[in-house]
């Protein structure tokens, strides 16, 4: 996707729904709801322009936020970026050395808050994916089981 591709409203959308997944209808609604024009501005400059460059690809540009949210402090916007990395295919070492490397430009205390984060979400992850595998499971069982039974 790039800046080219019609409207910044639309561009942005597709890009949130590809870094938050399922909390993307969320997030876009908690934005909206604090402010609509805060909600407009980073579905259309923030992701609907500044995202749609092509020079990083879409793991780079998760790394740079991420780092960037991490260096700051910003562990509730990070958490969110956090999920977006798992779920969209950036490998786990990569983020976890970039979070690492923190500490040398941001300090020790920023590293280990982001560590901290890093840690929960994946936690948060693998209970979500061993729910589904669960559901599945349940569903399966149900369509084996013997009529009548």
């Amino acid at each position: 996707m790039s800046r080219s591709d019609g409207d910044p409203g639309a561009r942005g959308r597709a890009i949130e729904r590809r870094i938050f997944g399922e909390k993307a209808d969320a997030i876009d609604a908690l934005m909206s709801e604090l402010d609509p024009d805060v909600g407009r501005w980073a579905r259309e400059f923030v992701f609907g322009d500044v995202w749609a460059h092509d020079a990083l690809d879409f793991s780079e540009r998760l790394l740079v936020a991420i780092v960037s949210l991490a260096a700051l402090g910003k562990t509730e916007q990070l958490r969110n970026y956090l999920f977006g990395a798992l779920t969209g295919g950036v490998p786990e070492a990569k983020v976890q050395q970039a979070l690492a490397m923190i500490c040398v430009y941001a300090g020790f205390p920023a590293a280990m808050n982001a560590l901290v984060c890093w840690r929960e979400v994946k936690a948060s992850d693998a209970r979500r994916r061993g729910r589904e595998r669960e559901r599945r499971g349940a569903l399966e069982a149900e369509t084996d089981a013997p009529a009548g039974a």
